[in-house]
């Protein structure tokens, strides 16, 4: 009886150590957990870049000031990744014009030419940067693809989402109302 009255105590104890420390990300409700979006509890800036397009121009987060920004991570192997494409491309074009901006960062090594040909196979005209060192998606701790994360007007993270979504879904254009407003 002792013993397990020890257990018991040990484990609520150990419990409530472990909900007070607490991820630094959270689930946030509404539009946020419609399209599951994982929400940071304390806003940070998003970590600054520098990448170079497929033709060789060079941008960066600080070329999207002031614009709420989707920024998914992608690659040519990754199927989801290819499946949401379309999908992000029609969001950019409903939402670009109320201050929008997607911006996929591929992590495919010396595939420049093939990423080119997605570009133009998949009709995308919001920019592409390449990572092929993988420092910016080392940078945002991206374990698997798509991810994706939103940043807002302000620069900073609001959240981020793991998996394939259909970017132009109700949800979806809900949430951003959300960011932009």
């Amino acid at each position: 009886m002792r013993k397990t009255l020890f257990f018991n105590m040990s484990l609520l104890l150990f419990g409530l150590v472990v909900l007070s420390a607490g991820p630094s990300w959270a689930h946030q409700s509404d539009a946020f957990e419609g399209m599951g979006v994982v929400s940071p509890r304390t806003e940070k800036l998003a970590p600054n870049f520098s990448l170079e397009t497929p033709d060789g121009r060079t941008l960066g987060l600080d070329n999207f000031k002031g614009k709420v920004v989707l920024l998914n991570f992608w690659a040519t192997w990754c199927a989801p990744c290819k499946a949401e494409l379309p999908s992000m491309q029609r969001l950019y074009e409903a939402l670009r014009p109320e201050g929008v901006e997607v911006v996929a960062i591929s992590i495919d090594r010396n595939k420049k030419k093939r990423i080119k040909e997605y570009i133009k196979e998949y009709n995308l005209t919001f920019p592409v940067l390449l990572d092929p060192g993988q420092e910016v998606r080392k940078g945002y701790y991206i374990m698997g693809l798509p991810t994706s994360y939103l940043i807002g007007a302000d620069g900073k993270l609001k959240g981020f989402i793991s998996g394939a979504r259909e970017w132009d879904s109700v949800a979806s254009k809900k949430l951003f109302s959300k960011l932009i407003h």
